[in-house]
């Protein structure tokens, strides 16, 4: 009886120990198991965050690569040189004055005319007071470098005093911008004529290549023989146009003299010039929300040649002497 109760003890315990083995068996299938799917969703996170981290860098290359193509296509624009200044405010006088002309952009040259014409690279270097004797349009521009063109600074002279022969302006002026040379004198560059515009021409309508319709302002003699009489037909040709843009941009004209008849033969023409409207500038100090924005889109005016405007153009020294036949 004894050994059969040690003997069922035995079995219990070996049962016992066996179930304990299995519970621990199967608690470390599951620990595995656990653990085996905490690695997955730990990979399945680094693949994703791989991934975006690949995503995020293809969009910063493209980005940077449209920034490069946005700069190539549209490459930041140099400031603009400052606008010249007069020593001298605008208005009528009775005296002849003088006129110093400053710019404050570090090594600027500026380029001006008088004879309403907006001036050029071409036109007479500023190098001194410039004395007005006469009722003057003076107009300036600054060129330097590493700078846009500046804006033109402009001032009218009206004078009631008699034009002085020995006027700066007039003599500091070459051939080309002069407005009433006599057609009797000659310069380097031919003979002066001037014409007149019989119509306006503006830049809002006007076309490269469009023709020009000007008369002679009087008539033109070279030594006492007449060339032509004053009305001779002449033209010219539109050579360069811009609109007016947003920012303040202004128009911009370019036109270039043809031809001049004279007795039914024909003259070249040499001479050309430029007319700009005026520039509209936003002024960032006065800007607001709202209309603020406006002035920025607001254009400048455009470029008008009216009827009657008076330009010089250049015949050759030498006429072809079946001009006067």
């Amino acid at each position: 009886m004894r050994t059969l109760l040690i003997v069922l003890i035995l079995a219990l315990s070996a049962s016992f120990v066996q179930a304990q083995d299995d519970s621990a068996q199967q608690a470390m299938q599951a620990m595995q198991q656990g653990m085996q799917a905490n690695q997955q969703a730990i990979d399945q996170m680094q693949q994703q965050q791989a991934q975006m981290a690949a995503a995020s860098q293809q969009q910063m290359n493209e980005n940077v690569d449209e920034a490069q193509r946005n700069l190539e296509n549209n490459p930041v624009a140099p400031p603009f040189a400052a606008k010249p200044k007069f020593s001298l405010k605008q208005g009528k006088y009775s005296a002849p004055e003088t006129v110093k002309i400053t710019d404050s952009t570090r090594g600027a040259t500026i380029y001006y005319t008088a004879d309403g014409w907006t001036p050029t690279k071409s036109s007479p270097r500023y190098r001194g007071p410039i004395t007005i004797d006469s009722t003057t349009t003076l107009q300036a521009i600054a060129i330097a470098p590493y700078y846009q063109r500046s804006l033109v600074a402009s001032a009218q002279y009206a004078l009631n005093a008699p034009a002085s022969p020995s006027s700066s302006v007039a003599q500091s002026l070459p051939p080309s911008s002069a407005t009433s040379a006599p057609a009797k004198s000659k310069s380097r560059k031919g003979i002066p004529v001037s014409l007149v515009f019989t119509s306006s021409v503006s830049s809002r309508t006007a076309s490269v290549g469009d023709k020009i319709q000007l008369t002679l302002a009087d008539d033109l003699k070279v030594g006492g023989v007449m060339y032509a009489p004053k009305g001779s037909p002449a033209t010219a040709i539109v050579t360069a146009v811009d609109r007016t843009g947003v920012g303040g941009a202004p128009g911009v004209l370019t036109f270039e003299a043809e031809t001049l008849s004279a007795n039914g033969n024909v003259i070249q023409l040499r001479g050309c010039a430029t007319k700009e409207g005026e520039a509209k500038p936003p002024n960032a100090a006065r800007l607001i929300p709202y209309a603020g924005f406006f002035t920025v889109l607001k254009h400048g005016e455009d470029a008008v040649i009216g009827q009657g405007a008076i330009f010089t153009a250049f015949i050759p020294a030498n006429i072809p002497a079946a001009a006067v036949d």
